[in-house]
């Protein structure tokens, strides 16, 4: 009697442990997994924090994509473009690109064919730096058309000009703000900087050129302006 009540008590222990060390495992398992989740959660954004993209860098992505700032297509499948990163880009560096690529500031034509365009990067020019571009260009802020012929554009950056500096321009050309035409012909203007004058300070000009802000009349002539500063 005593041998059969040992064997079922063993018996009920054994299919007791057998029952709970399954739970143990599924539980430490669980937890286990849930630990390798948020380390691999935690590492992608560490990673995601500290790549970064240089310029020339590519990519492809699928033609429904939008494309990211920064970036311009550089070649056109069927299903897919090839993008470029441009961001971070130096005075004078080029990327050749599919003709319908949107483009970020500060670039221009250099080249234009049937199937592609070359832009050049002009950000961080200084006052008088000049590019030759193609005719269908835009032109950036404070650049100016200095020479327009039947194949091309000559540039000139005219940001960051001190008082008095001048240039000369094709007359189509638009001009910042601060600026007078002191000679006018019938190729060219030669305009000059009026920004930065002391009180007082007076200029002559053509009499077709923009009045700037805090500047009046001071003198007409037949041929020309006295303008004075008024502030």
């Amino acid at each position: 009697m005593l041998k059969k009540s040992m064997v079922s008590a063993l018996g009920l222990l054994v299919v007791t442990m057998s029952l709970s060390i399954p739970t143990k495992a599924t539980e430490l398992t669980t937890s286990s997994q849930e630990t390798l989740l948020q380390n691999h959660s935690t590492d992608s954004r560490k990673v995601s924090r500290v790549t970064s993209v240089n310029f020339g860098a590519t990519r492809q992505i699928s033609k429904s994509t939008p494309i990211p700032p920064d970036w311009v297509i550089t070649t056109v499948m069927s299903d897919y473009y090839v993008i470029q990163y441009v961001g971070g880009a130096k005075l004078g560096q080029t990327v050749q690109t599919a003709r319908t690529t949107p483009i970020p500031k500060d670039w221009v034509i250099t080249v234009a064919t049937s199937d592609f365009f070359v832009w050049t990067y002009v950000g961080g020019a200084s006052f008088g730096y000049t590019i030759q571009t193609a005719k269908i260009t835009q032109v950036p802020e404070n650049w100016v058309i200095t020479l327009a012929t039947s194949d091309f554009y000559q540039l000139k950056y005219v940001g960051g000009a001190s008082f008095g500096q001048t240039v000369q321009t094709a007359k189509f050309t638009r001009i910042p703000a601060n600026w007078v035409i002191t000679q006018a012909t019938s190729d060219f203007f030669v305009w000059q900087y009026v920004g930065g004058a002391s009180y007082g300070t007076t200029v002559q000009t053509a009499k077709i050129t923009p009045i700037p802000p805090g500047w009046v009349i001071t003198t007409a002539t037949s041929d020309f302006y006295i303008l004075t500063y008024r502030g």
